[in-house]
């Protein structure tokens, strides 16, 4: 994890006009999820793009993850455990590597043994309203199809709505952040159609 450590300021920034007590960052390194621990911060986005090996994978657990992955795992044993449920494909081992690394990051962050582990395959908007989530943070990944929507205003005054695209992984402050000058992210499933493979992470102490 030394990598995380060698901090690269990213000078991208969403901010609401509406209201400037919080911004989101956005940026193409890894480093750019630092900006989560900014107090202002509520969202933080590494923009990237996957590998084919890993998109390949995505099209078999598309047609193959029928139940939600959902368990509660050592961060070293992650990758041991996905490849002992997950089927099997082309580019698993790709697809298994990089969420092991989302994970080692996230526990790097967060300072925690353990994850809360969710992959799960979704025909329709699991949460379609606006919310916030009453945690200290999550990080979603969207690996196949429409990723999370999200608006930089309170929850209760939705601005224009903005995307994230698939592979984005975002760090979403919740309401359990404490000290923080910001309202957690107000986010919701993406309001367009069609299957989408979502992987969430929640730190678990």
């Amino acid at each position: 994890m030394s990598t995380i450590a060698r901090i690269r300021p990213e000078p991208v920034t969403q901010t609401n006009p509406a209201n400037s007590f919080a911004r989101q960052q956005l940026g193409s390194e890894r480093d750019s999820l630092l900006a989560i621990f900014e107090p202002d911060v509520n969202l933080a986005i590494w923009q990237r793009v996957f590998a084919p090996a890993i998109d390949s994978y995505c099209k078999v657990l598309l047609d193959q993850l029928t139940l939600p992955l959902q368990r509660m795992l050592p961060i070293d044993d992650i990758a041991n455990a996905l490849t002992d449920v997950l089927p099997t494909g082309s580019g698993k081992a790709d697809f298994i590597a990089d969420i092991q690394l989302l994970a080692d990051i996230f526990g790097c962050l967060m300072d925690c043994p353990q994850l809360g582990l969710r992959l799960r395959v979704l025909d329709k908007p699991m949460c379609p309203k606006f919310h916030t989530d009453h945690l200290l943070c999550r990080l979603v990944c969207t690996y196949s199809g429409p990723a999370t929507e999200w608006h930089g205003g309170p929850i209760a005054r939705p601005e224009t709505t903005i995307q994230l695209q698939t592979a984005d992984v975002a760090l979403l402050k919740g309401s359990g952040w404490e000290d923080s000058q910001c309202y957690a992210i107000s986010h919701r499933s993406p309001a367009s159609s069609g299957k989408r493979l979502l992987l969430t992470l929640d730190p678990v102490w």
